[in-house]
């Protein structure tokens, strides 16, 4: 039995089970999932034996544990966290994913939603877009099966910042600025995310 995070929708008053659930992405072309840890940036992360690994949350507000291994044919997708073996958690992460390998053709993993992949794009205009990009990533929500990984932040989180703030972080009051307004569309044009009790 685990604990989750005192900021997740659990409480910590009673024990949660987390599960490790597993689901094989098939792939047309090979993805080097070992040479792209070696190459990632936040929030993709580096992990052990040559895997890859991201912190991703739910429609719930849970936060889970992601990683990818290479395997002939595709890529294996473990999932870590509450409910992970359950079709209603794993289908729509896999998806999310499946999404994000599409783009290493174009010479880096994706992001595993269009708000991460305009973001991306913003800061590729910051003047140190690798600092940037972890800079930013310390805004998200830790991952209670590995806490020093965090979620890529939302449009609400990103708002929730003060400019001032976010441009110390990303180096570029302009970037900062630009940043707040895609927040903005995006928070006007999406679903509410969940809320954090």
């Amino acid at each position: 039995m685990h604990y989750d995070d005192p900021d997740s929708l659990e409480s910590t008053s009673r024990a949660v089970q987390r599960e490790t659930g597993t689901i094989f992405l098939p792939h047309r072309r090979r993805i080097p999932v070992a040479a792209l840890a070696r190459t990632c940036g936040a929030p993709w992360h580096p992990w052990p034996r040559g895997a890859l690994a991201r912190a991703e949350r739910t429609a719930d507000g849970r936060v889970h544990l992601l990683v990818l291994r290479a395997r002939p044919g595709g890529v294996a997708l473990a999932v870590r966290g509450v409910r992970a073996a359950e079709a209603e958690v794993l289908a729509p992460l896999a998806a999310r994913v499946r999404r994000a390998l599409d783009a290493v053709a174009h010479g880096r993993i994706g992001g595993t939603s269009p708000f991460e992949d305009a973001v991306g794009g913003v800061l590729d205009d910051a003047p140190d877009p690798p600092g940037a990009r972890r800079r930013l990533a310390r805004l998200g929500t830790p991952c209670p099966a590995a806490p020093r990984l965090r979620t890529m932040p939302g449009p609400l989180e990103i708002l929730a910042c003060s400019r001032a703030a976010l441009a110390r972080a990303l180096g570029s009051t302009a970037i900062a600025a630009r940043l707040q307004a895609l927040a903005r569309a995006f928070a006007a044009i999406t679903p509410c995310e969940p809320i954090r009790s």
